[in-house]
């Protein structure tokens, strides 16, 4: 059981598993504190990024820097000897701070956002929720990791620790920033769909689609006050994350273009439409004064940067912190004038399937 071994010496570390890839990679970071750095000099770091929501105000991202780092199961002799090396020290885990799932207040919160749009104040807002679940007895931090890499083949599967931070586990489908050859890659998602049968949907409705047209128009638009005028913009496309189907446009971006203005990229897309809104600042405040909890690291983002090759940024999507005894699933939904509340609601229910649907395939499993 890899991660609970190295869960076991609270030190920060990530085991994650690229998109279509079947191997995982091991990170370990050899001291307890983690630094931090500014968007800004992100072309000089090495390591494992991690950004929470609240960077928007700072511009600062944490890194997790490889004093171990192994990519795939051939090395695990490796691991063990650094493992052995270290000693047992228990992490902390959080405990329930107090459960704001309940559902009046989510839907009282939709509605006075959608009174905020109808009024012409902004064109976008997303609001977001935890809900708590208790762990199961037959939970385990390992077989859920898998789990979690059978059902999403196509998402980025991750693990963190940071002590002092608890451990996050999830299955995002959305990048932020990715460098592909000589191009940097970037995606407009959002809109949804339930398709558990994995077929294309007949249609979307004008809700969704206009939803992702405000995240692709707002790509481009920070592409051009940045100066960038020659990249690729494909056309809109379904694609699918487990059983949900999202409108995707893809943004290819030559590297000579962002060479020096990467950060200011990442800070100008940080957090984009897809989590907060439109517009940015504004969609920030109405969310601020809305929401009762704080989003710690979903909706910010998170991957490899210039580690082995790669260098990946997703925006953190279907995922949950584990606390001592229970699971905080964190899960929203992009509203406009439209919306209509009670579906929105349905919305969080089938994002949150992402994480809880994996947990209750561990119930079936040890039964």
């Amino acid at each position: 059981m890899i991660i609970n071994q190295i869960l076991s010496k609270n030190l920060p570390f990530v085991v994650y598993r690229m998109p279509d890839e079947t191997q995982h990679a091991v990170m370990i970071q050899g001291r307890k504190e983690v630094d931090t750095f500014d968007f800004n000099y992100i072309e000089e770091q090495k390591g494992f990024i991690l950004a929470p929501y609240d960077s928007y105000a700072d511009g600062k991202a944490f890194i997790i820097e490889p004093s171990f780092f192994i990519d795939g199961d051939s090395d695990l002799e490796q691991l063990y000897a650094f493992l052995e090396e270290m000693p047992d020290e228990l992490p902390y885990m959080p405990q329930v701070e107090k459960d704001i799932s309940d559902r009046d207040l989510y839907l009282g919160q939709v509605q006075k956002m959608i009174d905020h749009m109808k009024a012409g104040h902004l064109n976008k807002v997303v609001l977001s929720r935890i809900l708590i679940k208790n762990l199961p007895v037959e939970y385990n931090i390992d077989l859920l990791f898998k789990q979690l890499c059978l059902q999403y083949p196509r998402a980025f599967v991750y693990v963190f620790h940071l002590p002092g931070e608890g451990v996050w586990i999830g299955a995002t489908p959305e990048t932020l920033l990715q460098k592909q050859g000589d191009y940097f890659e970037t995606m407009a998602l959002a809109g949804t769909q339930k398709k558990p049968d994995g077929t294309i949907p007949a249609q979307w409705g004008e809700k969704e689609i206009q939803e992702q047209q405000y995240v692709s128009d707002f790509i481009d638009s920070q592409l051009t006050n940045l100066g960038v005028s020659s990249f690729e913009k494909s056309d809109a496309e379904t694609i699918f994350a487990g059983s949900l189907a999202h409108i995707c446009t893809r943004f290819k971006i030559p590297f000579s273009e962002l060479e020096g203005k990467t950060g200011d990229f990442i800070r100008s897309l940080h957090p984009t439409p897809a989590v907060c809104g439109i517009p940015k600042e504004k969609a920030w405040q109405l969310i601020a004064a809305t929401e009762k909890h704080k989003r710690r690291f979903y909706t910010g983002f998170l991957g490899p940067w210039n580690l082995n090759r790669q260098s990946h940024l997703f925006v953190n999507l279907r995922c949950a912190r584990i606390l001592e005894k229970s699971l905080e699933v964190y899960v929203g939904g992009g509203l406009t004038a439209d919306s209509v509340p009670e579906k929105e609601w349905q919305e969080t229910l089938d994002k949150s399937q992402t994480i809880l649907s994996a947990i209750e395939n561990l119930r079936n499993f040890a039964s």
